[in-house]
């Protein structure tokens, strides 16, 4: 059933809109007079049969059968694109710049149903003539000229561009007129681009409102109209609003060989909608790339470390970062970037917490929470704030912020300490404090009432046992404080030291190995002390039992070796109380009612601020072990 464009033409819209196909059929056979091209070749008048059919409903055979195909949607164009055929396609579509018309099977473009008519016209009367002649050359169509230019229309990036192109368009498609682009500029319609050989310093403005172009731009509407300008060498003028602010005009000569028609019309005006439509483009353009810009300038110079994220298999991948991450973590941008995050700062204990937080983000959550991550200085701690693109549907974009607070931690935690240490000292001021000063009240009321100077002597004694709560007090206090400046010290040498300065009542030191340590020598002479009265105090059974106590380095396996990793002090006494071995470091813990409770305490806190760390066991012979590792 092809027509071979003889007697008549066949037109298929792949859509469900009779209006359309007959609109075009009465358009196309009514200019298929041999006048100007347009509807035939010249050489006769011939029918063209409309239809329209929704994709879903015509074979193959049939779009190869017809002369012109016109598609209106996705499911038309995939159609004809699945098709054996030979036709010509139109886009009957809003947007010329957008997938279906920029489509590679598409032929033409069309945004109305005079452009469409016309564009149908054109490419019915081109086939025709390949038909009918065998021409090797021949003049393009003005309609033809015009759908060229919009492909170059569709490429321009900027305003300027765009108002070039239009004109560039404009001298092809009407080469026997002057052309003009004006441009509103508040309350004036300035000329911006112009004609070949019309120099636009030459074209007058006007006023908005006034004038042609001002009444365009006020109005909205065309118009042909003679010229008001009297002195000027064109007599009338075409003149075609372009959105709010931009009018397309076209000028005759003022010897009155051109007349516009509305041929003319209708081809200025498809001009001025694909100018509008390329500007609403540049427009749209513009305003993403600013918005990007500027949150990308955000993204960039935000304080905090950030990350833009999306996922891949469930893990969030790394698509951008800003300098504060490179700085706080230790990532260059190139070793993170298509990375999943979690692996590179995700601590091990804390992957559960990340399954769980990916979980969320996938959901569409924002979430805020603090997390421990690792940096290129070790772990720290951050308020992480992670906001995906689309908050309360399932998506897999978003960025994420990281706010430190580790100094806010340690400065919580050294006020943790503080209250804790507060609280010590206050239970031992009400209470141990308390007791010998009531003794002391007590004996001194006795002496008094009875004049037996004895009373007083156990009140002195009473008032000694505050005098060493007291002094013990003070030193758990300083033990809060870091240690100081450091030294190389004998271990031998500061244990001797220390026993010296210790009424051990009978009892023998023996060092039986030495090592140098990294510390402050006062403190540390203050560990011993405490240590060793500890021993004299506790350790023995009974006055007359001999008490040994040793110093020694303690060791630990490196490869085939040892190496010295801190040291001990033990002594051969009853031992520690089974059940309380935990508790011996306990400020306030004591076994006996005359002891203060806090020396090995404040031993534990002069270790604890040169980074060791101590435990308390039984001897090897049944007495107490204090081991202190320092590495």
């Amino acid at each position: 059933m092809t027509s071979a464009l003889g007697e008549y033409a066949s037109v298929l819209v792949l859509g469900d809109d009779p209006e359309l196909t007959g609109d075009i059929g009465s358009r196309v056979e009514s200019d298929g007079d041999g006048s100007d091209g347009d509807g035939s070749d010249g050489d006769g008048t011939f029918t063209v049969e409309a239809h329209a059919v929704t994709p879903d409903a015509v074979t193959e055979e049939r779009i190869a059968d017809v002369d012109v195909a016109v598609v209106v949607d996705e499911a038309g164009l995939e159609r004809v694109r699945s098709a054996d055929r030979t036709s010509a396609v139109v886009a009957y579509v809003d947007d010329p710049t957008g997938e279906i018309a920029t489509d590679s099977v598409v032929d033409a473009v069309a945004g109305t149903p005079e452009a469409l008519s016309e564009t149908v016209s054109w490419l019915l009367a081109r086939d025709r003539r390949s038909v009918t002649r065998s021409e090797p050359t021949r003049t393009p169509s003005r309609i033809e000229q015009l759908n060229a230019g919009m492909t170059e229309l569709a490429a321009v990036r900027s305003v300027d561009e765009a108002y070039r192109a239009a004109i560039a368009v404009a001298e092809q498609v009407f080469p026997e007129y002057q052309c003009v682009v004006a441009v509103r500029d508040e309350e004036w319609v300035e000329p911006v681009v112009a004609s070949s050989g019309t120099p636009v310093e030459n074209c007058n403005r006007v006023r908005v409102g006034s004038g042609v172009a001002g009444r365009a731009i006020r109005t909205g509407d065309t118009s042909i109209a003679p010229n008001p300008n009297p002195e000027s060498q064109f007599d009338a003028l075409l003149t075609v609003p372009v959105g709010d602010d931009v009018v397309f005009q076209l000028a005759a000569a003022a010897d009155g060989t051109n007349e516009f028609d509305d041929a003319d019309r209708r081809l200025a005006e498809l001009l001025g909608s694909h100018l509008e439509e390329t500007l609403d483009r540049i427009a749209v353009t513009e305003t993403l790339r600013a918005e990007r810009d500027r949150l990308l300038a955000l993204f960039t110079n935000v304080p905090d470390p950030a990350i833009a994220y999306d996922y891949a298999d469930g893990d969030p991948v790394v698509r951008q970062v800003n300098d504060a991450f490179e700085d706080t973590f230790g990532y260059d941008a190139d070793t993170v970037l298509g990375e999943s995050i979690d692996e590179y700062i995700v601590p091990p204990d804390a992957e559960s917490e990340a399954d769980d937080l990916n979980e969320r983000l996938q959901r569409g959550e924002n979430v805020r929470r603090e997390v421990t991550r690792t940096t290129a200085d070790g772990p720290r701690h951050f308020i992480l704030h992670v906001i995906p693109i689309h908050l309360d549907a399932a998506n897999a974009a978003g960025y994420a912020i990281y706010t430190d607070v580790t100094d806010r931690r340690e400065r919580e935690e050294t006020l943790r300490r503080q209250n804790e240490r507060l609280d010590e000292f206050a239970s031992i001021v009400s209470h141990d404090l308390r007791n010998p000063l009531s003794v002391a009240e007590g004996y001194v009321d006795l002496a008094r009432e009875t004049g037996d100077m004895d009373h007083l002597d156990r009140a002195a004694d009473a008032i000694s046992r505050m005098d060493e709560l007291v002094a013990d007090l003070l030193s758990l206090a300083r033990q809060g404080r870091s240690v100081g400046e450091t030294e190389s010290v004998s271990l031998s040498d500061i244990a001797r030291e220390a026993w010296e300065s210790v009424d051990t009542d009978g009892a023998t030191l023996s060092v039986e190995s030495d090592a140098t340590l990294e510390a402050n020598r006062t403190r540390l002479r203050e560990l011993f002390e405490n240590v060793f009265r500890n021993s004299a105090e506790h350790g023995r059974s009974s006055p007359d039992d001999p008490l040994s106590v040793r110093v020694g380095t303690t060791t630990r396996r490196d490869g085939d070796d040892t190496a010295v990793d801190g040291f001990y002090v033990e002594d051969d006494g009853h031992g520690l109380p089974e059940d309380d071995v935990d508790r011996v470091f306990e400020s306030g813990f004591t076994t006996d009612e005359s002891g203060t409770g806090l020396g090995l305490a404040i031993s534990k806190r002069i270790a604890e601020a040169h980074g060791w760390t101590v435990a308390a066991r039984a001897a090897e012979d049944g007495g107490a072990r204090f081991e202190f590792r320092t590495a």
